[in-house]
């Protein structure tokens, strides 16, 4: 009787383990600062804030229809065009190369109708950089949703509703002037200022290769975000996804310290709970 509980305990908790979600990483705590925090950390601009919080109580659509409940991450902007509200991750993602051309990627991002500029929301992030090469060897490649809804061209994305992203290598392809990534300069290539033209993750990679310096390019940062010239703006983010087809995804679950997600405390509880009635039962 007493190694059949132990098993049943083992069993429950073992279940739970095989059933999570493959490759996903909870974020508890953002760093003070992205340099030389391992993990995800602030990279706010100006007067913009990030941080994580718990939905739960908040009611409509920002907390019954989030993708990852209960948490997720909050980034704001004040009144000045300097501030920009954004979270961060540094490290080797990989050859960038490689990576574009077999991306997977994407976000849930809740955009809060209450700024002045009806385009902004937050937007994904990916750092190119070539280590040790010369010249413009770093620049960004920033998914923005106004660039990539249905319709084409820049359009107000929805607000006050989750919307999921998914992005791959092709996403953009054949159109310059919406869907896909617009890139801040680098590698021979010109800062597109916010817009056009809008390429897919392989078609930068193709422009990116005529550059030498791209053949030891990496993919050094990821990050989302509300960038600056953006006034009085409040998103939300969650379900930051990055990897590529061969290699597999990381999905990054935002949630505060404090919030447990309810399948992990229920079954691991239960299986605690098992035990320590094996324990008395012996004593």
């Amino acid at each position: 009787m007493k190694l059949s509980i132990k098993l049943l305990a083992a069993a429950i908790i073992v279940s739970f383990l095989s059933n999570a979600k493959a490759g996903t990483i909870v974020v508890n705590e953002l760093g003070a600062s992205v340099s030389g925090y391992a993990g995800w950390a602030h990279a706010n601009r100006g007067g913009g804030t990030s941080s994580l919080v718990d939905l739960t109580g908040q009611g409509g659509n920002l907390e019954n229809g989030q993708p990852l409940p209960t948490g997720a991450a909050k980034l704001t902007t004040g009144a000045d065009n300097a501030d920009g509200g954004e979270i961060a991750i540094a490290g080797d993602f990989g050859s960038a190369a490689a990576v574009l051309n077999d991306l997977i990627a994407g976000y849930s991002y809740f955009k809060v109708d209450n700024g002045p500029n009806i385009f902004a929301a937050p937007s994904l992030k990916l750092a190119v950089s070539a280590a040790g090469g010369t010249g413009d060897n770093y620049g960004q490649l920033i998914y923005e949703p106004s660039w990539n809804q249905p319709v084409g061209g820049s359009v107000a994305p929805p607000t006050d509703s989750w919307q999921t992203v998914s992005i791959d290598s092709s996403t953009g392809s054949a159109s310059n002037s919406s869907g896909g990534w617009w890139w801040t300069g680098g590698f021979e290539q010109p800062n597109g200022g916010g817009g056009p033209p809008i390429r897919s993750a392989s078609e930068w990679a193709g422009l990116f290769a005529a550059d030498s310096d791209f053949a030891n390019a990496k993919i050094v940062g990821i990050s989302v975000g509300v960038g600056t010239y953006n006034q009085n703006q409040i998103g939300y983010v969650d379900a930051v996804t990055f990897g590529t087809t061969t290699g597999g995804t990381t999905v990054y679950n935002f949630q505060p310290a404090a919030v447990v997600p309810e399948p992990m405390s229920g079954f691991v509880f239960a299986g605690l709970g098992l035990i320590a009635i094996g324990r008395r039962r012996r004593s």
